[in-house]
């Protein structure tokens, strides 16, 4: 359901739209939705919540979402001690930010060093993944109500483009 919400935003290549199934864990399968912006194009956070939404996920299905996961392209700068990630192409940007896993502390710890030493030219882009803070936890709840803005993502990993 939610794979075909996600496919139905006009923002997502259709074409590359998976829903992977790795192994099934005790009683209930875990998946991956996989999906890319059309060339050109940035999936909107806030159409993708209306989106699955709409697909009226309800209580007592057991199932929800772990995370969501991103890849986003800008440029990075540094004010009021918050690292910002400013979208290529779009007025939009996120704040990036330390998980509490050993990866997650590593890799925001290492772009934030390589930004303060001057690794990376004010202009230069950089291609950071990471999940998005506040997406998560079962259906109906992640639902009720958007993430708040701006959003911020949790970075796991990040790299300079030349």
């Amino acid at each position: 359901m939610a794979r075909d919400a996600t496919a139905r935003l006009y923002d997502v290549d259709e074409n590359k739209v998976a829903f992977l199934r790795p192994k099934k864990l005790g009683k209930y399968t875990h998946g991956t939705i996989r999906f890319q912006a059309r060339k050109g194009k940035l999936i909107d956070l806030d159409k993708l919540h209306e989106s699955v939404w709409a697909t009226r996920l309800s209580k007592g299905t057991r199932s929800g979402l772990v995370a969501l996961e991103v890849t986003a392209v800008g440029s990075l700068s540094v004010s009021n001690k918050q690292t910002r990630l400013d979208i290529t192409g779009s007025n939009a940007h996120f704040i990036l930010g330390k998980g509490k896993s050993k990866q997650q502390r590593l890799a925001f710890e290492q772009m934030t060093k390589a930004l303060l030493q001057g690794n990376f030219r004010r202009t230069q882009t950089v291609r950071v993944t990471g999940t998005v803070e506040g997406w998560g936890g079962a259906w109906p709840s992640v639902l009720k109500k958007l993430p708040r803005k701006p959003r911020r993502i949790i970075v796991t990993g990040f790299q300079a483009t030349p």
